[in-house]
């Protein structure tokens, strides 16, 4: 009797062993569980780098203005007072002669000043050879009391012989050599140039 429980039990302890044989069972799809069978997404992402736009733009130098210091005369109790005013450079002469007709500048540098100069002033300029031929029309000398005529003619020979390369002027009317004042009261013979000297005894400084 005890043979044969023995062989039972033994039967029964190798039916219920885990198989030697080794093989890989393959389910199909549809016995998969949902999250075993999803297929894997691929995710791209892209970032964008703003330019600083600024950081690239090139900056043009902007163009410099150049100005120089012209002197110009006008007058103080009929006397010749000197002003520096600021030109864009290189001053012309006919930038100077503009500068001057336009009179004193605002400010306290054009306080009491005043020109004899008329405004309509028509005049033409050309320097040859060191002098400065102002031709103008008869109305310029016409228009003036015989003191203001001195102090214009003063104004514009103490102005002009300060620029470069000029070291006297002649002045003609309609193209006519004409007689004009010097500064102690004289006239210059037609024809005959006048220069800063004839008038540097109108010039009276300012106290700064």
């Amino acid at each position: 009797m005890k043979r044969i429980i023995a062989l039972f039990l033994t039967v029964s302890i190798a039916s219920c062993g885990v198989p030697r044989a080794s093989e890989v069972m393959q389910l199909p799809q549809s016995e998969l569980p949902t999250e075993l069978n999803q297929q894997p997404t691929t995710t791209t992402t892209s970032t964008t780098v703003a330019e600083d736009a600024s950081a690239k733009e090139t900056q043009q130098p902007s163009a410099e203005v150049l100005a120089e210091p012209v002197e110009l005369y006008y007058i103080s109790d009929d006397r010749l007072v000197a002003t520096t005013q600021s030109i864009v450079s290189p001053a012309t002469i006919s930038q100077v002669l503009a500068a001057l007709v336009a009179g004193p500048p605002s400010g306290d540098n054009g306080l009491g000043l005043r020109s004899a100069l008329p405004n309509f002033l028509n005049a033409e300029i050309d320097v040859s050879k060191g002098v400065a031929q102002i031709n103008t029309t008869a109305e310029f000398l016409t228009s003036l009391s015989p003191i203001d005529q001195r102090l214009a003619i003063a104004q514009l020979v103490l102005t002009f012989t300060r620029r470069p390369g000029v070291g006297q002027v002649i002045f003609t009317v309609d193209d006519q050599e004409v007689a004009v004042p010097r500064g102690r009261g004289d006239l210059a013979k037609p024809g005959t140039t006048v220069s800063f000297d004839d008038y540097s005894s109108l010039i009276v400084a300012i106290d700064g």
